[in-house]
Order: structure tokens, then sequence, then C-alpha cells
């Protein structure tokens, strides 16, 4: 396995200083990076489909174990599930990685151009 170093520490976003930030915020970054060139490493800290899930679900478990909700976050999966029926019972995960021929970048932007098409839809309302 290849060791991973990062050349550059870039600070979070401004407009995330002094507010509670969403894991839809944080998969639009990690979108955003993608897009940019940078690794899915950098947000998930591995480079496979397996990493953008396990950071999901790590991330719903802070929540719910500090005692947060994150109503965006739920009202996404459903979304995903009724409106885009793209919540197979095997996991969006095993689907977008068969859909994309096993590229996990790939399937990775696909889950998070969804991300991205949920948050335009809802905030610009």
């Amino acid at each position: 396995m290849s060791e991973k170093k990062v050349g550059k520490v870039e600070p979070l976003p401004e407009e995330w200083r002094g507010r509670k930030v969403g894991l839809m915020d944080a998969l639009l970054y990690a979108r955003k990076q993608l897009l940019e060139g940078r690794g899915l490493w950098c947000v998930t800290g591995g480079d496979t489909i397996d990493s953008l899930l396990s950071f999901t679900i790590g991330w719903g478990s802070n929540t719910q174990f500090n005692g947060g909700k994150d109503q965006e976050w739920r009202d996404f999966l459903d979304w995903l599930d009724e409106v885009k029926h793209e919540m197979p019972y095997e996991g969006w995960h095993v689907k977008y990685l068969r859909d994309c021929g096993g590229d996990h970048e790939r399937a990775a932007l696909k889950f998070l151009d969804f991300a991205q098409e949920f948050i335009n839809q809802r905030r610009q309302t």
C-alpha cells in the first residue's frame, strides 16, 4: 500500500466558522476536493467508496452519540431513495461501484453529485 503525503494543509471553508457543520456540508466539501484533483482520502482517510460509506456512518454515529440530529442528512437519504430510486437493498456504495465499472473515485463522485443536486434544490427555496 502506498503512503499518502499531504503536500499542503488547507484551512476549512470560511463559511463554516462559527456555525454547526452538517454531514451534507462535509460531503459537498469532499466533492469539491475531488473535482479539484485531490483524492477522496483528504476527506475520508481512504481512496475507496467504502471509506466514503464509513465516513458517513461515523459522522452520523458521532452526531447521535453527542445528542445531535442531522435532519438534512436524513432528508437526503429519503430523497435518494424515494425520488431518485438510488438506495437499493445492497447499498448505494455497492450499486455505484458496479455502475462505475469498479472505479472508486467515479462511484464516490456519483454519490457526491447526488448530494450536490439535493442541496441545490433544497437550499434555493
